[in-house]
């Protein structure tokens, strides 16, 4: 259960800062990699009204308020990047490529433009091409978490676990702090049977967010596998305060409960498990 969750979590689209049109060099709305684009005064009212339309979501009317941005200035990077953002946002990943082409071959140092036309190229299974377009976001700023967490993905999807793992391990230390990223490199290196360095993702993402389960669960998980089951019940006990209607929990610390000999407890957690529906 909690496994489809972070599938759910390592989805391949990303909700962007989207970049504003500038009439002067630089200003900090621009991102990473981006120069401070020139744009006449109506381009950047129909840009800025895009970005407050997708910010709320309303993906369709930010489109336009960019297509019409463009009719007045075409050669703004910033604005294909953002219809890019938009197109990406409506599941239209091969138009969404098209703007980021245009946006880098307007300014080929656009990193950020490189990273989403990764991540676009990933929606669409190109894999080779995903990786292509991260591994050069990368060269343009290696020290951007985000880029190293697209990287991870991109192998994920093809279930290179072990060759995710470095990359979300990236990506955790220039950004310790974001707890998804810790779950998604316990997620990596549980796949790739690195069971110690599981506990040691879990307890820094218990130690940043102590009411998620998904690290508990893990933990726990991971106890098991190393025959720690006294301490992996107790891991169990404390992700099931957290998600008491996981059945996978449930279900994995029967398993834990089994391997003991505590079999009353383990058909207790089994039967618990199969009345929130889960099938074994």
């Amino acid at each position: 259960m909690k496994e489809k969750i972070i599938a759910c979590k390592s989805t391949f689209y990303h909700m962007a800062a989207l970049v504003l049109m500038l009439l002067v060099l630089p200003l900090a709305a621009c991102q990473t990699g981006s120069q401070g684009y020139k744009s006449n005064p109506e381009a950047i009212a129909f840009n800025e009204a895009g970005i407050d339309l997708y910010n709320k979501g309303a993906f369709e009317k930010a489109l336009l308020n960019f297509d019409r941005a463009l009719e007045k200035d075409p050669s703004n990077p910033a604005v294909h990047f953002n219809k890019g953002l938009a197109l990406d946002a409506m599941k239209n990943f091969e138009q969404a490529v098209i703007s980021y082409d245009r946006a880098i071959e307007l300014d080929p140092n656009f990193a950020d433009a490189w990273n989403y036309r990764g991540l676009s190229c990933l929606n669409l299974s190109q894999y080779d091409k995903a990786l292509e377009s991260v591994d050069k976001a990368i060269s343009l700023n290696g020290n951007n978490a985000v880029y190293w967490e697209s990287k991870g993905q991109v192998y994920q999807a093809q279930d290179k676990y072990q060759e995710a793992v470095p990359c979300y391990a990236r990506a955790a230390s220039l950004d310790s702090a974001d707890v998804e990223l810790w779950d998604r490199l316990t997620y990596a290196q549980m796949k790739s049977h690195l069971y110690e360095d599981v506990l040691k993702s879990t307890d820094k993402s218990i130690s940043l967010d102590s009411t998620n389960s998904f690290p508990w669960g893990y933990k726990a998980k991971a106890l098991h596998e190393l025959k720690r089951y006294d301490e992996a019940i107790v891991a169990f006990d404390r992700a099931l305060a957290l998600d008491v209607n996981n059945p996978a929990l449930w279900y994995s610390k029967g398993l834990t409960l089994e391997t003991l000999q505590r079999t009353t407890e383990a058909k207790k957690c089994y039967d618990k498990a199969r009345s929130l529906g889960y099938q074994f």
